[in-house]
C-alpha cells in the first residue's frame, strides 16, 4: 500500500535537492542585486529594510484592500507608511549603526530615500518602479521554485523505509 510520507521525512530524504533548488534561485538573485547595487550588498540590505519598515504598516492595517497607488501620494504617505531611523534599522539588521548611517547618507544622495518632517527615513515615491521588471521576474521564479518544491514534497512513498 502506498502511503504519503511525513514532510519531515521528505525534507530529510531530499535535503540536497532542496538545497540545490533554493540555491538555484537565491544565488542568481543575489548576483543580480550585487550588480544592481554596484557590489554594495549592505546598501541593498539597508534600503530593503527601510522599505519593509515603511510599507509594513500599510499592509498590516488592511493595505491589501486599499489601492497601493495611495503610497505614491506624498500628502498621504506619511499617514499610510511607518517612518524609521538609523538606530531602528541597525537593530533590525544587526549592521552597526555607523555603517547604517553611512549607507543611508549614500541612499539619500542617490535620491532613493528622503527624511520626513520629523527627520525620519522614508523610501522615495517611485523607487519601486525601478525594481518592477526584476520583481516580476523574481515572482515568476518564486512560483516555479514553489511548484518544484511542492512536487518534491508531495510524492507518494512506494518504498517501505
Amino acid at each position: 500500500m502506498k502511503t504519503a510520507p511525513d514532510k519531515a521525512v521528505l525534507l530529510d530524504r531530499h535535503g540536497y535537492q532542496i538545497s540545490h533548488l533554493i540555491a538555484s534561485f537565491t544565488v542568481p538573485l543575489m548576483r543580480t542585486l550585487y550588480h544592481q547595487f554596484d557590489g554594495d550588498m549592505v546598501q541593498m540590505i539597508v534600503l530593503g529594510e527601510i522599505s519593509l519598515h515603511n510599507v509594513s504598516q500599510f499592509f498590516r492595517k488592511g493595505g491589501a484592500d486599499v489601492p497601493e497607488k495611495l503610497l505614491d501620494d506624498m500628502a498621504r504617505r506619511g499617514k499610510l507608511m511607518h517612518s524609521c531611523n538609523v538606530l531602528s534599522i541597525s537593530e533590525a539588521t544587526g549592521i552597526p549603526r555607523e555603517t547604517v548611517r553611512r549607507k543611508v547618507d549614500q541612499l539619500l544622495k542617490k535620491g532613493l530615500l528622503y527624511r520626513d518632517e520629523h527627520k525620519r527615513l522614508m523610501v522615495r515615491s517611485g523607487v519601486s518602479a525601478g525594481f518592477a521588471k526584476r520583481n516580476a521576474k523574481t515572482t515568476q521564479e518564486i512560483l516555479e521554485l514553489a511548484a518544484k518544491l511542492q512536487s518534491l514534497l508531495n510524492t507518494v512513498d512506494t518504498e517501505q523505509d
